[in-house]
């Protein structure tokens, strides 16, 4: 069964149930407005993914970001080490939650467009960062786009995107939207 198509026509929730159900081994690749995606199906069950912005757990959910695009699915590749193990009804269940999360925030800005930059802030008060948000704030030491910290932080995207609004609600950094 080789499988190609757009996601606008078939999403990629119905594809990855599909590839699980029919009890498919090979690569899943996508391409989007964000980039290249690949996510590794042995027997139907995913056990890798590359995204721009990461691999592994997060490179799967970073796939959810694409909704426009294409997809083939590849039988005859070389499978990667597996670094996803959770089951397909899981994986499918938190990248919903983190969808329906990032959907919430109506912040939808592509990364590439987002400028992160340290914020002026004299504040006395004491700020308590988590592991991600430090990460994240040593990153924005160099004002850049929200891409470019993707790419260096290797965490992904919903991840990232979680402890830079931490951030931003912390007056820690400033976001600005760059012009197309």
């Amino acid at each position: 069964m080789e499988l190609h198509g757009d996601l606008e026509s078939f999403s990629l929730a119905q594809l990855v149930q599909t590839l699980d159900g029919a009890q498919r081994t090979g690569k899943l690749d996508i391409e989007g407005h964000l980039g290249s995606f690949a996510i590794f199906f042995q027997k139907g069950r995913v056990i890798h993914a590359q995204s721009p912005f990461s691999s592994g757990l997060p490179a799967f959910f970073d796939a959810f970001l694409e909704h426009e695009g294409t997809f083939n699915f590849l039988s005859n590749v070389i499978m990667p080490p597996i670094r996803i193990s959770q089951s397909t009804t899981s994986l499918l269940i938190d990248a919903t939650k983190l969808i329906d999360d990032y959907a919430r925030s109506g912040n939808h800005v592509e990364p590439s467009r987002l400028h992160v930059s340290l914020a002026d802030n004299d504040s006395a008060n004491l700020v308590t960062l988590t592991a991600d948000e430090f990460l994240l704030l040593q990153k924005a030491c160099v004002p850049g786009s929200f891409d470019k910290i993707l790419k260096e932080a290797e965490f992904g995207f919903f991840r990232a995107w979680a402890a830079l609004n931490g951030l931003a609600n912390k007056k820690m950094i400033t976001l600005t939207q760059l012009e197309a």
